[in-house]
């Protein structure tokens, strides 16, 4: 689901709430005016009309059963998220058919010897009904709201378990595609540092191990703080300044405010080896990497060596999956851009 379809149901869901608030409100102004009529006609107030509805438990039981499956009926025609004004509409009619049908029971029912038509359907008639009125809308009303709340919480729970599976399947994605070519040149390194230099080697496998737990630590996890991302991607630099020595480097200036603040794990990671995938690294070739803070967003650049490759070797597929979990997750993208001398890319931070 995107973030603009999400967006465009909460706006009207937030109709169907309007609708019905302002229902209610015409409802009540409708009562506050014709409450004196109540009284001027018969000496009655509104609630005399009311408790003849009530005191018949019967009519009244069976008026609420079908109150609640005429809602039911309404939810399955006229789904929540849509044609909102019709649905309100309809709702509406339901409840002055329900306050007719009730009204009629009545008259029936306290005088059942009025069969002319004048008489019965007379003020008396009109009073019963308003009261009826009020009643069935409340009834269905409250009905409908426990089933738009229902419908709501079921919808939020979906949404963000969707969210989740999509957010973990291009981490998934993402994983599958970075490991194997890392894993492969790391062993390549450690099985040199083994034969040259036995210390070396052992912090080598040390900070491989720890990079590898970062990952297998994520499984469950779609953000993390950015505070562990430094401490993972500080270690994946010192790998790869294992492979490419003095020719690789990096400058990681983020102030330790932000370290309370949140990122899509291996992000970082994923620009390093984006720079260090598509440039020249070597002694006549030196490949720089910043990471800083602007403007509430992190930024990494990486001056420009690209390899010689065939047109169209390189697909972005990295980027764009990086991309597409944060405009599921938080509703913003990574940008991109890349210039004569460098390439930038700015990654949303979440607070």
């Amino acid at each position: 689901m995107s973030r603009a379809s999400s967006n465009n149901d909460s706006r009207v869901s937030v109709v169907d709430l309007l609708v019905i608030t302002v229902v209610v409100l015409f409802t009540r102004i409708v009562i506050e005016k014709v409450m004196p009529m109540f009284y001027e006609s018969f000496g009655l107030y509104f609630g005399d009309f009311l408790f003849q509805t009530l005191s018949n438990y019967p009519l009244t039981l069976g008026a609420v059963v079908v109150d609640f499956f005429l809602v039911r009926l309404l939810v399955k025609k006229f789904p929540y998220g849509g044609r909102a004004i019709v649905r309100s509409a309809v709702e509406l009619g339901m409840i002055a058919v329900m306050a007719f049908m009730v009204s009629v029971l009545i008259r029936v029912w306290q005088y059942p010897y009025v069969l002319d038509g004048v008489k019965f359907f007379g003020r008396l008639f009109l009073f019963s009904y308003v009261s009826n009125f009020v009643f069935n809308a409340v009834v269905i009303l409250t009905v409908d709201l426990v089933f738009y709340y229902r419908w709501s919480n079921r919808r939020a729970v979906a949404v963000e378990a969707e969210k989740q599976a999509r957010a973990n399947y291009q981490y998934q994605l993402l994983k599958s595609e970075t490991n194997p070519h890392f894993l492969f040149n790391c062993l390549n390194v450690l099985q040199y540092l083994i034969h040259e230099d036995a210390d070396r080697a052992s912090d080598y496998a040390g900070k491989l191990a720890g990079v590898y737990r970062y990952f297998l630590n994520l499984e469950k996890h779609t953000l993390v703080m950015l505070e562990e991302e430094l401490e993972f991607v500080s270690r994946y630099c010192d790998l790869l300044r294992e492979r490419f020595g003095s020719s690789f480097v990096t400058d990681i200036g983020i102030d330790r405010k932000y370290y309370g603040t949140r990122i899509i794990p291996c992000t970082l990671q994923m620009m390093v080896e984006n720079a260090v995938k598509h440039n020249i690294v070597n002694s006549a070739n030196e490949l720089r990497i910043s990471v800083g803070v602007e403007r509430g967003r992190i930024v990494v650049r990486n001056n420009l060596n690209p390899k010689r490759t065939e047109p169209g070797a390189s697909t972005g597929t990295g980027l764009q999956n990086i991309s597409r979990q944060y405009e599921i997750l938080i509703g913003r993208r990574v940008e991109a851009e890349k210039t004569d001398s460098e390439f930038i890319v700015r990654i949303p931070l979440v607070r």
